[in-house]
C-alpha cells in the first residue's frame, strides 16, 4: 500500500514516559518468538498477539488476566507503560518513531507481578525503492501543488520492509541535479522535505515512514529547477550523475545514484532525463 505522507512533530511522538515503575524480569511464564513475521509475535495464553501497527505497538489479551503492561527497550529500561482496566482485549502502546533499535519485552503483570512475557523486535528496514520529476508525474503531486513546484521538484517511493517505524528528516540532492542542496540546508536543520500540512510551501520536521508501508516524500528545494538548468546543461554537458540521500530518526543514511541527461534543445533550452537508479 502506498500513502501520502505525514508530517510528524518528534517533540510530541512519546509524550510523556512514566520512568519511575520497576518491574523484575525473573519469574516470566512465557517467552515466545514468530519465525513467520517478527513484526508480530504468536503469543501466549494471556498476551495472544502482539504487532506492530503504524506507530503503536497492538496487543491483544485474554480479558481480566493482566492489570498493566510494561514494555521493556533493549538495555533493559522501561520504555512505555499500559495500565489495563477491566474488560479490556485490546490495548496499544506508542512507539513513535525515535527508539533504540532491537529486541523489546513485553511484560503482562496483575498486582505487580509477572504473569507473561513475550518479546518483539523493533527495526526499520527502508528501501528507496523510486525516484521520479514531478513534472513527468504531476498527478502523483500532492494536492494544491503549484505549477512551479511540478517543474522543479521530485518524488521519492521509501518502502519501509522493517519491523518498526523510523522517519524521514533530511532529504538531499547531490551532484549534477540543476540545484544541489546547498550546505546551508544542514546548517539551519531544514529538511527539505515538503510538509503535507502547511499551506505556505513549508518544510516538514520529519515524515512518519510506518513498519510494511510505503510513502511517497516530496522535495522542497527545487533540486530540478528549469531556471538552473541552462547553465547545467552548459556545463555539464550531455550526461552526469547525483545522488538522492535521506536521513531518518534512528540516523542511518539511505541514498540512490542517478544518471542525468541534459538535452539542449536550443540556444535557450534544456529539458532533463532521469535514468536509474544505477
Amino acid at each position: 500500500m502506498t500513502i501520502q505522507q505525514t508530517s510528524l512533530d518528534r517533540r510530541t511522538v512519546l509524550g510523556s514516559i512514566l520512568v519511575g515503575i520497576t518491574t523484575g524480569l525473573a519469574g516470566c511464564s512465557a517467552l515466545s518468538h514468530s519465525d513467520d513475521d517478527p513484526s508480530t509475535d504468536s503469543g501466549g495464553d494471556i498476551l495472544q498477539s502482539v504487532a506492530v501497527e503504524g506507530l503503536e505497538l497492538v496487543v491483544e489479551l485474554e480479558r481480566d488476566a493482566v492489570d498493566q503492561l510494561n514494555l521493556i527497550d533493549p538495555s533493559g529500561e522501561l520504555f512505555a507503560h499500559q495500565t489495563i482496566e477491566s474488560g479490556v482485549s485490546r490495548t496499544t502502546l506508542e512507539i513513535g518513531t525515535d527508539y533504540p533499535i532491537g529486541e523489546y519485552e513485553l511484560i503482562g503483570l496483575a498486582d505487580e507481578e509477572t504473569v507473561e512475557t513475550t518479546s518483539i523486535t523493533l527495526e526499520p528496514d527502508l528501501e528507496l525503492t523510486e525516484l521520479r520529476l514531478a513534472r513527468n508525474h504531476p498527478e502523483e503531486m500532492y494536492e494544491g501543488a503549484r505549477d512551479s513546484s511540478t517543474e522543479a521538484e521530485a518524488i521519492l517511493t521509501v518502502t519501509n520492509r522493517g519491523t518498526g517505524p523510523t522517519a524521514a528528516t533530511a532529504l538531499r540532492f547531490e551532484g549534477d541535479v540543476p540545484f544541489p542542496s546547498h550546505e546551508s540546508y544542514d546548517e539551519a536543520g531544514e529538511s527539505g522535505i515538503h510538509d503535507p500540512e502547511s499551506d505556505f510551501g513549508a518544510d516538514a520536521e520529519s515524515i512518519a515512514l510506518p513498519a510494511g508501508e510505503t510513502v511517497l516524500i516530496y522535495s522542497n528545494t527545487l533540486p530540478f529547477s528549469p531556471a538552473s538548468t541552462r547553465s547545467k546543461c552548459d556545463s555539464i554537458g550531455r550526461d552526469g550523475q547525483f545522488t538522492v540521500r535521506l536521513s531518518t530518526s534512528h540516523a542511518i543514511d539511505h541514498s540512490l545514484d542517478y544518471v542525468i541527461h541534459y538535452l539542449g534543445t536550443g540556444p535557450d533550452d534544456c529539458e532533463i532525463e532521469i535514468e536509474g537508479p544505477l
